[in-house]
């Protein structure tokens, strides 16, 4: 009845050592969170100092509590490193096509003569008809101007044109005489009823530069006539903001060419700037990083930099491209050929775009994030998890749940470095205490059970001491 009895108290060891409650005191430091609003769930973007202060690259000790003192759930957001900007709407020139409708817009000869700032267009469709019996066969539009493709045309139909059903065709060209299909038929239309209106007037294709476009419909369709025109931009995709960080270098002893950086901090990094010390200077490089002081070092980037011309026209190489790297110490190493850097020690300035954590305003204000604690483990859910019908990309809204915003303030201390700590892992110790208790266990069963078998086969007849069994 003993054996239950040793391995149930180490049992409850082990489990009172899982049950401990976390509190801002664990954590080494706090940043006060302000809401803007009373929504249910508040998003923030954490700020450097933050990345200077957890202990894991992943953020898993970090939490978010209330004025309570209690943990609220909280989830990452994705870390986009590029948006997705709408450009807005562009008018364009547009001039109508008149013609047999016979030979549509096929039969017209267009010619384009740009004069004093002016187009002017000329069209010629065979024999000469008289104007009453030309039809309206469509539209060129003239988007010679524009330097970014096109992914739409939206049209504006006149005032009181309020029963308009057709389908359009939409070719380009960059002469008027090669035309390339876009769209082969789509619907136009604008009805309105009993004070209800459906309208589509967009019509909408794959993104393409041309000088021109030409707007048509079949010969059986009803003309749309146009009172303005206006193209729609593809989407532009530019980088995300990102914070910066600049750290002066140290030239390495013994080691020519080669400059030591620290950071501070896990900032998840994708862009480096190299700031070298003197103009006109150009040289072969190689990055690398390591999280510890003490690991090997791992490349992460090769490539040229340079620093020319005068001081107030200077034209230096663009940022440097990485995957995202989270470790806090970086080298520089400088190709020695023509010279190295010269005289005086680079800057390094790091990129990186800010993680954002959507959290839950569980219980009474004021709200604080606590990070820095070495013995916090992942304790974060899903985005998906956290914030009902979330979908990437749509990060200020989930469904008709809105999103509210909440401001960091400065850090401060809640516990000492201690938090920071490699602390005693009393967990592994309580089961590597088990097992090797367990194994002692074992050996002391084996030895006595094979003392007991070596005196049974003493005691048997015949065996006894002084006889001979033969």
């Amino acid at each position: 009845m003993r054996l239950p009895g040793t391995w149930g108290a180490w049992g409850l060891l082990l489990l009172t050592g899982l049950a401990v409650a976390e509190a801002p005191a664990d954590f080494a430091f706090g940043v006060p969170l302000e809401a803007s609003g009373p929504q249910a769930l508040l998003q923030v973007e954490l700020p450097p100092a933050v990345y200077e202060g957890v202990v894991r690259a992943d953020l898993a000790d970090l939490r978010v509590f209330n004025g309570a003192g209690e943990p609220v759930p909280h989830a990452f957001q994705p870390r986009p490193v590029a948006l997705r900007e709408k450009q807005p709407l562009l008018p364009l020139p547009f001039f109508a096509l008149r013609g047999d409708a016979g030979s549509g817009v096929e039969g017209l000869e267009v010619r384009i003569e740009r004069q004093t700032g002016r187009a002017v267009v000329t069209m010629h469709g065979g024999e000469p008809r008289r104007q009453r019996e030309a039809m309206l066969l469509g539209y060129l539009v003239d988007a010679a101007a524009l330097q970014q493709p096109l992914q739409a045309l939206v049209l504006e139909l006149p005032r009181g044109a309020d029963n308009v059903v057709s389908r359009v065709r939409v070719d380009a060209s960059d002469d008027l005489a090669r035309w390339q299909m876009l769209v082969a038929d789509a619907p136009v239309l604008r009805l309105v009823a009993a004070g209800q209106e459906l309208e589509q007037l967009r019509v909408e294709f794959l993104p393409r530069r041309a000088k021109y476009f030409r707007l048509s419909w079949p010969a059986t369709a009803q003309a749309v006539e146009l009172a303005g025109l206006a193209g729609e931009p593809g989407e532009a995709v530019v980088e995300a903001p990102r914070q910066w960080k600049q750290v002066a270098g140290s030239a390495v002893s013994d080691k020519a060419g080669e400059y030591a950086f620290d950071l501070g901090g896990q900032f998840p990094v994708d862009r480096l700037r190299l700031l070298l010390p003197q103009s006109n200077t150009v040289a072969s490089v190689e990055v690398l990083s390591r999280a510890r002081s003490n690991d090997p070092w791992q490349r992460v980037a090769l490539s040229s930099v340079y620093r020319l011309g005068a001081a107030d026209q200077e034209v230096v190489n663009p940022d440097l491209v990485t995957a995202t790297v989270t470790h806090r110490y970086w080298l520089l190493r400088v190709d020695q050929r023509g010279g190295g850097l010269g005289a005086g020690v680079p800057v390094l300035a790091a990129g990186w775009v800010p993680q954002g954590l959507v959290f839950t305003a569980r219980g009474a204000a004021p709200f604080q994030l606590a990070y820095g604690s070495s013995s916090a483990g992942p304790a974060a859910y899903p985005i998906a998890t956290l914030v009902p019908g979330y979908r990437a990309g749509d990060e200020d809204k989930a469904g008709a749940l809105p999103i509210g915003r909440a401001s960091s303030g400065s850090p401060h201390r809640l516990a000492s470095e201690s938090a920071t700590r490699a602390a005693i892992d009393w967990q592994r110790w309580t089961l590597w205490g088990s097992l090797l208790l367990g194994v002692a266990l074992l050996a002391w069963m084996a030895l006595r059970l094979a003392r007991q078998v070596s005196r049974s086969k003493l005691e048997q007849p015949g065996r006894g001491p002084g006889k001979n069994g033969d």
